[in-house]
């Protein structure tokens, strides 16, 4: 495992936006762990994220041109994404937001921020991907509003099972569950082997 995604894990255990228990997730299956990336809420922790999400975006979407967070956690972490990337590269990414509802004053509308171009290299930013619901919805929006194709979708952690991988745009994880059950089994933590179960669907 990579020093960066090692240390990224202890981080997330470290905030507690990865726990671990007894969950019932909002698709009502059972998980042994659960992603609140809500925890990770002051200054050094989201300059330490958004150094992570930068460097995934210059690893794996170095063309991009602008940045865009769903709401809500997603404009959270596409704001440290983009502050992190300036510091990584030196380049500067556009930053687009949504609501979840528009605004019917002021700045009215749907989107703030910087609004893409078609010409634009767009990357949606999220918290985590399961069934990809979420993402798609981002892509569509983004294309109904600009006539922006989403080139691809970076999250922090992927925790999609065997089988069911989200495939509809190129996805980019810091983190999956594999990461999360071999850095737990090099700790000695049998949560390790849990977390290798419900991966296979056991």
């Amino acid at each position: 495992m990579k020093t960066a995604v090692r240390e990224l894990i202890a981080f997330l255990i470290e905030c507690k936006a990865v726990q671990f228990g007894d969950f019932t997730l909002k698709s009502g299956e059972k998980s042994p762990f659960f992603v609140d990336l809500g925890c990770i809420a002051s200054g050094r922790q989201l300059t330490f994220l958004g150094q992570a999400l930068g460097r995934g975006i210059s690893a794996r979407f170095p063309d991009t041109t602008v940045l865009f967070g769903p709401p809500y956690k997603g404009i959270v972490l596409a704001t440290a994404a983009a502050q992190g990337f300036a510091a990584h590269s030196g380049r500067d990414l556009g930053v687009c937001f949504a609501r979840k509802e528009a605004k019917g004053h002021g700045e009215k509308g749907l989107f703030f921020g910087h609004k893409p171009a078609a010409s634009d290299r767009t990357l949606i930013i999220d918290d985590v991907v399961s069934s990809g619901g979420t993402k798609i919805d981002a892509a569509r929006a983004l294309f109904e509003a600009f006539g922006v194709q989403a080139t691809g979708v970076l999250v922090v952690l992927d925790r999609t099972r065997k089988g069911h991988a989200f495939t509809e745009l190129p996805l980019y994880a810091l983190v999956d569950i594999l990461d999360l059950a071999g850095y737990l089994e090099s700790q000695g933590d049998d949560r390790g082997r849990l977390l290798r179960r419900f991966y296979e669907g056991d």
